[in-house]
């Protein structure tokens, strides 16, 4: 007898990964530009600098919406839980780093500090713009599929 395979996921599983897919698209997108603009302009460390707050911001993103995509099907207040304590924890980490980067300035003396803002801000309006747009693209119920049938119909 065959195993039964994975169930499908749901439709707010699907909806959940669309909209990680698509910021990831929006925010990477930003990250190449910005890269390539400051290494143009500013030289292999400005570069560098770019790529460095560049991908923090996508990694702080995407561990956010996975989140989401792991919670979609539960109750409304566990996610909310979720998203809440996912922040808690990405903003203690990102704490923890710029603690380090405090406490060790000389290491990071190269670093170009026009370079991490500028990306760190595109990345973050790319990821949401593309967020916004596959959003206003989702397919989401508005009714109870009950509601839809007529008197006496089962």
């Amino acid at each position: 007898m065959a195993e039964p395979g994975p169930s499908a996921p749901s439709p707010n599983v699907l909806r959940a990964r669309r909209l990680l897919a698509g910021g990831a698209i929006g925010g990477h997108v930003a990250l190449a530009v910005c890269v390539v603009g400051f290494g143009v302009s500013g030289g292999t460390l400005s570069a560098v600098s770019a790529a460095i707050a560049g991908i923090l911001t996508i990694a702080f993103f995407t561990i956010g919406q996975a989140v989401q995509v792991l919670v979609a099907d539960a109750e409304p207040g566990r996610v909310l839980l979720a998203a809440l304590l996912s922040y808690a924890g990405r903003m203690g980490v990102l704490g923890v780093l710029l603690a380090l980067a405090l406490a060790n300035r000389e290491r990071l003396a190269g670093m170009d500090p026009v370079a991490v803002v500028v990306t760190t801000i595109a990345v973050v309006a790319g990821w949401l713009a593309a967020e916004i747009r596959v959003f206003a693209r989702l397919r989401i119920p508005v009714f109870d599929e009950t509601e839809r049938q007529g008197p006496g119909e089962p």
